[in-house]
């Protein structure tokens, strides 16, 4: 489907675009900007980051993450983390930070410099565990412009990324969560948020046993986030971050309705495979 738009062009090289129109492969002016455009787009990238926090210690799934790192569990035929990182590729984010930091190794072996998955990966490592916070800044100087995060141990299907990431930038805010309805908010970071999708509490992991939006554990970030986070600290988005965002007006909320889970826990864990056994949850 095409849509009709206005634009306004220098006339020097409104007359440059116009030459090249021969009647045959360029019939008209439409043809012709829609054909440089097309090609101006495959030859100058913008490299899209994304970071995923793939640190954690995974302890609420041993015996399993004892010897695998919680990220490297198999989903299906492949480790969540590549389930992650091909998602993130659909939507064109090709310069993947990894922070790592329990059993490393294992991942960096198997993703390398990512070329295998078309991708360009860096990695970020943490020699003590930093939080989710400490681990965001800690990838600092390998992150340029606006960027998506990830919490390493979810998963989902139908969330849009350039939906999610222009959002954000229309906010104009610091941080922008990922939410979605739940029935058990206790697990959770539960978020109320007024009509301007403006994110005015931010409770992480409430005691009291309720339903609401809770926090995906998928982020759009500004840049401005790192000056929220002491460096070589250990840092909470959840607790310390987004908290205080919430009382400056600068944390804003995205809801999805797809599928999710955050396999943090072995109830969850298996609820995915069974959603993959029955056609629930669909790979790639």
């Amino acid at each position: 489907m095409k849509k009709r738009f206005c634009m306004t062009l220098d006339e020097e090289l409104m007359n440059k675009l116009w030459r090249y129109i021969d009647g045959v492969k360029l019939k008209n002016r439409s043809q012709a900007v829609e054909f440089f455009i097309k090609l101006g787009i495959q030859n100058y990238r913008i490299e899209r980051n994304a970071l995923i926090l793939c640190g954690g210690l995974g302890v609420k799934l041993r015996p399993l993450t004892f010897i695998t790192p919680k990220p490297m569990l198999p989903i299906g035929y492949q480790p969540l983390l590549q389930y992650q990182i091909q998602y993130l590729k659909k939507y064109e984010f090709d310069r993947i930070v990894l922070a790592v930091g329990y059993l490393q190794e294992q991942i960096i072996k198997y993703f390398s410099n990512g070329q295998r998955f078309d991708v360009k990966i860096l990695y970020s490592f943490e020699k003590d565990p930093l939080d989710t916070g400490g681990a965001v800044k800690n990838a600092e100087e390998l992150i340029n412009g606006h960027f998506i995060t990830l919490n390493g141990d979810v998963i989902f299907d139908k969330l849009d990324l350039d939906k999610l990431l222009a959002y954000h930038k229309e906010k104009g805010g610091v941080a922008t969560l990922t939410l979605i309805k739940h029935k058990e908010a206790s697990r959770y970071g539960l978020v109320e948020i007024n009509e301007n999708g403006q994110i005015t509490k931010f409770i992480e992991k409430p005691s009291e046993a309720k339903a609401g939006l809770i926090n995906a554990g998928i982020y759009a970030f500004s840049q401005e986030i790192f000056n929220y986070i002491s460096k070589g600290k250990k840092v909470s988005l959840e607790k310390d971050v987004f908290p205080k965002l919430a009382e400056e007006g600068k944390l804003y909320g995205f809801i999805y309705d797809g599928y999710w889970r955050d396999v943090g826990v072995p109830e969850d864990y298996i609820e995915v495979l069974k959603d993959i056994l029955s056609g629930k949850l669909k790979l790639f």
